[in-house]
């Protein structure tokens, strides 16, 4: 009788075994296809290194300020300096009825509206609603930003 009862519980032992198994299988699998796209990684930093880093768009004076950018660092000298010459950047700032537009790597930059072509062009666009300061006014803006990179 004790041998039956415990062959009973090592079915049960094994069968539960056997479903942590599968589990752990299921769970690893579905982590090993998840795939990183370079290229979508590299335009969000971008992107977020523009808006968000004081030597770039961001307004600082004693901290730097998150959705805040200073209009007297919207310019194409002060950008360059900020973004890096691999990827071809529109900025496109609305504000008051007004819209400037700076393109940062020209030789990428003007082919934007070639990025239906996928299999050559990684493009991508944002827009962000910030608070523009211009010299201590702050003025509600939209900042779109179009990335584009040589697949």
């Amino acid at each position: 009788m004790d041998l039956a009862k415990e062959s009973v519980y090592w079915i049960f032992r094994i069968m539960i075994v056997a479903i942590a198994i599968t589990i752990v299988i299921l769970i690893l699998g579905s982590i090993s296809d998840y795939n990183i796209d370079a290229d979508e990684t590299q335009s969000y930093i971008l992107k977020n290194k523009i808006i968000m880093d004081d030597d770039c768009l961001a307004y600082s004076d004693y901290r730097t300020h998150v959705g805040m950018i200073d209009k007297n660092k919207f310019n194409k000298l002060h950008l360059q300096n900020c973004i890096s010459k691999s990827t071809g950047v529109r900025l496109n700032l609305t504000y008051d009825k007004f819209s400037e537009e700076i393109l940062i790597n020209n030789d990428l930059a003007d082919k934007i509206d070639f990025c239906y072509d996928e299999e050559t062009f990684y493009c991508e666009r944002e827009k962000y609603f910030l608070i523009l300061n211009d010299n201590s006014k702050e003025i509600p803006s939209i900042l779109a930003i179009d990335t584009i990179k040589l697949r």
